[in-house]
């Protein structure tokens, strides 16, 4: 009977650890103006970790640190970072804080793009690309705290040439760290390609 009671609470053990895993990846890569680093969040768990929010579930967020070589000056627009899957080929660009929560926050569905399953401008499958954005309210106490805490702890938009550190909140989902790819900056010989490995 203590021995059945025993493998009971191995098993139990078991299956909380499993349920409390963390999704964490980071990579490294850098072109002649900056070197780039970067730590991602997949699962609502570690960005609850991260910011105090799980925000829904419904993102993932990139912990970033961009040191610019040289002393050179660079500047630095959230803009210029893309999160790519191979899983059904969506790209997502960061929301600003105030559109995942705030007096106006911008809700977002998705969108095939180029047609249905066996596009022939993409092959197989069409990717998948933001929709139309429908506005709520959303100012409550809570959420004027939490856009507050999002604002505090996003990458500053900024011409440096200082070490600059934020993070960036991507409307992804789901996903698996192997098909994930960060991106920053244009195509061409100083764009930046980041593959995650586990932490």
């Amino acid at each position: 009977m203590k021995a059945c009671f025993l493998v009971l609470l191995t098993g139990l053990a078991l299956l909380l650890a499993a349920s409390d895993k963390r999704i964490v990846g980071s990579a490294r890569g850098e072109n002649q103006d900056l070197t780039l680093q970067v730590t991602l969040y997949l699962d609502p768990a570690s960005v609850k970790d991260l910011i105090g929010s799980d925000l829904g579930g419904h993102f993932i967020v990139a912990d970033v640190k961009i040191d610019p070589k040289y002393g050179k000056e660079i500047e630095i627009d959230r803009d210029s970072f893309s999160l790519r899957t191979d899983k059904n080929g969506e790209k997502a660009t960061p929301f600003a804080p105030s559109q995942i929560v705030g007096k106006e926050t911008l809700v977002v569905s998705q969108q095939r793009i180029g047609g249905n399953e066996g596009s022939i401008l993409y092959g197989n499958r069409a990717p998948t690309v933001n929709g139309p954005a429908v506005v709520k309210d959303a100012s409550s106490p809570g959420d004027q705290a939490l856009e507050k805490v999002l604002s505090d702890k996003v990458l500053p938009e900024k011409k440096t040439d200082e070490p600059a550190f934020g993070l960036l909140y991507f409307s992804m989902e789901k996903q698996k760290m192997k098909d994930l790819e960060l991106t920053y900056g244009d195509r061409g010989e100083n764009r930046i390609s980041l593959r995650f490995k586990a932490q």
